[in-house]
C-alpha cells in the first residue's frame, strides 16, 4: 500500500508484467535450501517465532483505533506499525522515535499496560516495525548502526518489552543497506535472545530478494513477508501463487510469510480471493510459515474475515486443507 511503500504505484506495474519475469531474476540469484539455513526452526532463536504465524499490522495513525488486548485473538503476532528515523527519512542519526496511536478507545493510555497483556496472558508476540510510509533509512557506517541499536533499546525498555524488528526501511529509493544491517540484526538477538527479525519485501525486487537471501544466509533474519496489495496486479490470485513459489524456491518455506490486504478497494482481495489464494500456496508449499494481513483496524471494521476466516486456516496448516 501506498503508506508503506512511496514507489509502488510507479514500479509494480512494469515489474509484475509477467511471473517469467519474475522467475528468471530468482534463477539469476539461486536457490537457498532449507536444511542448511541459519535461522531455521530448532537453531537459534528457538521458541521465539511461532510455528505457525497468522500476524496484523497495527499502524498508530488510527485515531479511534482497537486496543491492543482487544483484537482479534486468532493473531498470534502483531506488528506496531511503525518506528520513524529521526530528521526524517533516511536519518540524521540512526534513531527512530514512536508515536503512541490514537486514544479513542484507550489504545495510548493502556498502551503499556496492553502490550505486556498481550504478551504474558494472551501469549502474542510484539513485533516493532520500522520505516514504512516512505520512511526508509540509510545504515552508511558503524556508528548510525549503533545509534539505531540504542535507539530500540531505549523502546524496547519503554515499552516494557517486545518480541522483534520488522525491517520496513528499504523502501521507495532507499536501497538496504545490507552489512550493516546485518550487523544490527545479529547485535539486537544477542542482547534480546530469541529476538525476532522480519522484513515485508516488495514481491517483484531483485534488490529485495538478494536482502532477504543475504540476512536469511547470515542467520540475521527468521522470515520474510513479501506484500501482495495495493499495487497494479499484486492481488491478482495467479501472480500470488506464482510469486510466492519463486520466493520458496529462494528461501525455503518455514522462511515465507504471504502478505494479504482485505479490503474492497483496488487491488486488494475479496476475502474469498483471499481464502481460495492461500489453499493453494498452503497445498503447494505446506511449510509455509504463515500469513499477515494489513492491517487490524480495517480487519475489524470489516468483521473479522482475515483473523476469523484465514486464520484457522493458517493456523492449523495443511492438516487442515
Amino acid at each position: 500500500m501506498n503508506r508503506r511503500r512511496a514507489a509502488a504505484g510507479v514500479c509494480i506495474a512494469a515489474a509484475v508484467a509477467t511471473a517469467a519475469a519474475v522467475s528468471g531474476a530468482l534463477g539469476a540469484l539461486g536457490t537457498l535450501g532449507t536444511s542448511t539455513m541459519p535461522g531455521a526452526p530448532g537453531q537459534a532463536g528457538k521458541g521465539a517465532l511461532p510455528a505457525r504465524v497468522l500476524a496484523g499490522y497495527y499502524p498508530g495513525w488510527h485515531e479511534v483505533p482497537p486496543r491492543v488486548r482487544d483484537i482479534d485473538p486468532h493473531y498470534g503476532l502483531l506488528y506496531l506499525f511503525a518506528a520513524r528515523p529521526v530528521g526524517g527519512p533516511p536519518g540524521t542519526t540512526g534513531a527512530v522515535y514512536w508515536t503512541a496511536p490514537g486514544d479513542g478507545r484507550g489504545a495510548a493510555t493502556h498502551f503499556g499496560d496492553d502490550l505486556r497483556y498481550a504478551r504474558a496472558v494472551q501469549g502474542r508476540k510484539i513485533i516493532l516495525s520500522v520505516g514504512g510510509d516512505g520512511n526508509g533509512m540509510s545504515f552508511p557506517d558503524r556508528a548510525k548502526s549503533r545509534a539505531f541499536v540504542a535507539s530500540i533499546a531505549r523502546l524496547h525498555r519503554q515499552f516494557g518489552g517486545f518480541d522483534g524488528l520488522d525491517w520496513n526501511t528499504f523502501q521507495a529509493n532507499q536501497r538496504p543497506d545490507t552489512a550493516e544491517m546485518i550487523w544490527i540484526s545479529l547485535e539486537l538477538k544477542r542482547l534480546y535472545p530469541g529476538f525476532i527479525v522480519s522484513a515485508p519485501p516488495a514481491p517483484w525486487s531483485a534488490v529485495d530478494r538478494r536482502f532477504c537471501r543475504e540476512m536469511l544466509s547470515a542467520g540475521a533474519l527468521d522470515y520474510c513477508a513479501p506484500q501482495y496489495y495495493d499495487g497494479p496486479n499484486l492481488a491478482d490470485p495467479a501472480y500470488v501463487i506464482a510469486s510466492v513459489d519463486q520466493w520458496v524456491e529462494l528461501l525455503g518455506a518455514a522462511h515465507v510469510v504471504v502478505g494479504f490486504g482485505i479490503n474492497n478497494a483496488p487491488n486488494f482481495m475479496s476475502e474469498t480471493q483471499a481464502a481460495a489464494t492461500w489453499r493453494e500456496v498452503q497445498r503447494r508449499h505446506p511449510d509455509l510459515r504463515g500469513a499477515f494481513n494489513w492491517e487490524v483496524a480495517t480487519d475489524e471494521r470489516q468483521g473479522w474475515p482475515f483473523a476469523r476466516k484465514l486464520g484457522p486456516m493458517v493456523l492449523r496448516g495443511a492438516a487442515g486443507l
